[in-house]
């Protein structure tokens, strides 16, 4: 079975390597930040497609519940309850649309109104009707979604399965526990009227409330206040049944010989909107169905007493068992309080989790394949590489990726990026002066053509029998383009070779800017806690070039080279050549790929094979290549060039004629 479930389709299987080949330690996977952030973000969509409507979901470090506007989450989102978590947000979102929260606090005039109680009575019947109305209206919102989103009942399942269908659950029922005449087992049996073990013979009248529910057809109930009306109704079945309470002495005594403490599942206030603990699928009649029509399978029908008839069942639990039976309740009850706990995350990890997921952050599988070495074939199973879609100041301030962006702290001074950055801006400003021929066009003028345009200066020929008198005008203009610039951010770029990329990066985009139908993106590769990371700071299509002035100056050399890795996780935001468009993809860096971490040693000729492989990708797109290898000399020329081909080039990108030349000699 696919540990995955429901959300198999879009979380990629064998992502999750548990243990570092450098160390041989497991790798904690308990705080990934990065899977959180893209956890928050599905789920969020998952709320907002069918809800349709645009609902907040968000972190906590309490518990999960709505608020009637937004949907909180808890941070324990590991693959085995990641689909119980997106149940709960649906659930959760679905109140939000469909949930009148101003109908809770009427309960109370409502039910002083209908019985007149007054007092004491009046708030136990209170948080009972409470306690009704969110089950009927939780059976009311499932029914909805289930019939007007059939394809996330796989979410829904797995929240009941995770909260409702525990084991001991069904065999007390089967069994015909909890038969006294109290409000407790009648909420405990009302609560699962969803499970096809439901025992209707066990509480008298539960049969009548059966069928005043009447789950089969809970679409009836149109508004919240229709499940109000309908759990009065239930309140007034059963408690007409119920024996009458002793009344108590100030010592908690009755007048008899037994306690009364009052304490019951209906004096618990559950917070206005929770889920109740009948969050399950809407079953049907007494018939074992479910709220989308279908049958439990491999399910006996217990309903009027168990498969033998009509006598109830009276084995009683073991001591053990009653003790599990007693926590499965309780955790019904928490549910139904809104009681549901939550790994907590700490303020800064909410703060990188906003921001990680505010920069559209993403994991991609990469690396994966068969190569060919000097020993023969081998088989590589990838790793996980960071793609940062898009830098910010909020991503800056969290600190999130310490290896790539900085504050300014130790041996990384602001000031000294910035100039690197002041100065490609000025060389841009020359730059682009100097590609101008992008924004020219040409006309070209073909005469004598027996059709087109008549050429007045042909005239004259026509008494000499001359027929062909037409022209044709081509104005031939350059094709809109978009340049993605890839920069090595290793550590092995620190000190002058970064200073280098940087400014020509920076030149480059600034004489974009000053070129029509030009377009840029640049994009920084490094490492972040032994994963390849891809980062996209700037992209000419959605940011200006303040963006660059202001953020370019965080971004510093760290970590390692993985090169191809990174290559292979932006292909899918690399602009093919189609049309009216030219793409072209420009690499800084300083010499040969290297990675070790996270399941994977990438080097040698794996590595290059596999950066040549995506290269391949690249130029089979339509997109050209170009690689300037920086202050390389001759070291490692050889292997730079197999695997940037053609487009490998040995110069000095901070001379700006030189890289003017090159730049014109691929745009022209």
């Amino acid at each position: 079975m696919n540990k995955y479930g429901n959300s198999s389709f879009w979380l990629n299987p064998g992502l999750s390597n548990e243990f570092d080949i450098l160390t041989g330690e497991k790798i904690n996977q308990g705080k990934n930040l990065v899977k959180l952030a893209a956890s928050k973000r599905a789920i969020g969509n998952f709320v907002n497609i069918v809800t349709g409507e645009n609902i907040p979901v968000t972190f906590t470090g309490k518990d999960s519940y709505t608020d009637g506007k937004t949907v909180t989450i808890g941070a324990d989102l590991k693959d085995s309850n990641f689909d119980a978590a997106v149940g709960l947000a649906l659930h959760e979102g679905s109140h939000i649309k469909l949930t009148d929260f101003g109908t809770l606090p009427t309960i109370e005039n409502t039910i002083k109104d209908r019985f007149g109680y007054e007092d004491g009575k009046l708030m136990d019947a209170r948080a009972t009707v409470k306690d009704l109305v969110n089950i009927i209206e939780d059976r009311r919102i499932d029914y909805f979604i289930f019939k007007t989103s059939p394809g996330y009942k796989g979410y829904y399942h797995a929240m009941y399965d995770k909260y409702f269908n525990a084991k001991i659950i069904d065999k007390a029922l089967i069994l015909g526990e909890n038969s006294e005449e109290t409000w407790d087992n009648y909420l405990f049996h009302i609560c699962n009227f969803i499970n096809p073990n439901r025992n209707l013979t066990a509480l008298p009248k539960l049969q009548e409330v059966w069928d005043l529910i009447n789950i089969k057809d809970i679409s009836r109930l149109e508004t919240t206040w229709d499940s109000l009306s309908l759990a009065l109704d239930v309140y007034e079945l059963v408690n007409e049944s119920l024996p009458e309470p002793e009344e108590c002495d100030g010592n908690g005594k009755g007048k008899g010989d037994g306690e009364c403490d009052g304490q019951t599942a209906g004096n618990t206030d559950p917070v206005d909107g929770n889920g109740s603990c009948g969050d399950g699928p809407s079953g049907g009649k007494d018939d074992g169905s479910t709220a989308d029509g279908s049958t439990a399978m491999g399910q006996t029908e217990v309903g009027n007493g168990g498969p033998g008839g009509n006598t109830p069942i009276t084995s009683q639990l073991s001591d053990r068992q009653q003790q599990q039976l007693k926590k499965a309740i309780e955790a019904q009850e928490k549910f139904l309080s809104g009681d549901v706990k939550k790994t907590k995350l700490s303020k800064r990890d909410l703060k990188s989790v906003e921001a990680i997921a505010d920069s559209a952050v993403e994991e991609a599988k990469v690396g994966a394949g068969e190569f060919t070495g000097r020993y023969g074939k081998t088989t590589h199973n990838g790793v996980k590489c960071i793609l940062v879609k898009k830098l910010t100041k909020k991503l800056i301030d969290s600190e999130s990726f310490k290896e790539i962006l900085t504050q300014g702290y130790g041996w990384t001074p602001l000031d000294r990026t910035q100039e690197d950055v002041d100065k490609g801006l000025r060389l841009g400003s020359i730059l682009g002066r100097k590609l101008q021929i992008r924004n020219e066009s040409r006309t070209l003028k073909t005469t004598r053509l027996p059709k087109g345009r008549i050429d007045k200066r042909l005239l004259s020929s026509l008494g000499y029998g001359a027929e062909n008198i037409f022209s044709t005008l081509d104005v031939q203009k350059h094709k809109n383009a978009i340049v993605h610039l890839s920069i090595d951010a290793s550590g092995s770029m620190s000190g002058t070779r970064f200073s280098k990329a940087m400014t020509s990066a920076v030149a480059i985009a600034k004489a974009a800017s000053m070129t029509n139908n030009f377009d840029v993106q640049i994009s920084f590769r490094s490492t972040e806690a032994h994963q390849p990371l891809a980062l996209i700071a700037y992209d000419s299509r959605t940011d200006k070039i303040l963006k660059i002035q202001t953020l370019f100056k965080h971004i510093y050399p760290g970590g390692t080279t993985p090169e191809g890795l990174c290559f292979e996780a932006l292909q899918d935001h690399l602009s093919s050549s189609a049309g009216n468009l030219d793409s072209y993809f420009i690499n800084f860096s300083d010499g040969q790929p290297w990675f070790n971490g996270r399941g994977i040693s990438y080097g040698g000729e794996y590595a290059i094979q596999h950066t040549r492989k995506e290269v391949n990708k690249m130029t089979n797109k339509g997109i050209k290549v170009l690689s300037y290898f920086i202050d390389g000399g001759d070291y490692g020329l050889d292997n730079f060039q197999r695997m940037y081909g053609k487009g490998a080039s040995n110069i000095s990108v901070d001379e700006l004629m030189p890289l003017a030349r090159s730049l014109n000699k691929m745009f022209i």
